[in-house]
């Protein structure tokens, strides 16, 4: 019989982190190749986000949505880590499509005006990845 080797969510983590260490933008590339924010985001939330407020927006919806997807990937425990990184790493920035990084009061603000926003995009992302990642697991574990 044949051992099989599980998979845990820190091998997988550890994998991913090692491969943007060595490569951080082929890492960037396959995200964004792979993940199309438009899938995730309900039509309610480019409604209320764009929602008229008097003047423009200063920053894009999918700007902030792939800082807080990389914040989450690499577990960036703050905005104002986050920000930090932002700052110093041009190939981070320029995926966000941010031209100057928001200050932590405005991640704080995106945070509590479009929690339940927020909360529906970050449940369709678990909902679409968790099928590829569970397949990919079974290939490794052949």
């Amino acid at each position: 019989m044949i051992p099989h080797k599980q998979l845990s969510l820190a091998d997988i983590y550890s994998d991913c982190k090692t491969f943007f260490e060595s490569d951080k933008p082929k890492f960037l590339s396959l995200l964004e190749n792979n993940i199309n924010l438009d899938e995730f985001i309900p039509i309610s939330f480019y409604h209320h986000f764009y929602a008229s407020t008097g003047r423009p927006r200063e920053y894009k919806l999918h700007s902030m949505l792939w800082a807080l997807i990389i914040q989450r990937i690499f577990s960036i425990p703050t905005d104002t880590l986050l920000i930090t990184f932002l700052k110093y790493s041009s190939e981070l920035r320029e995926f966000c499509g941010f031209e100057k990084v928001p200050d932590g009061s405005k991640f704080t603000r995106f945070k509590q005006d479009f929690l339940l926003d927020l909360q529906a995009v970050f449940d369709n992302l678990v909902d679409i990845t968790e099928p590829i990642v569970n397949k990919s697991i079974k290939i490794k574990l052949l």
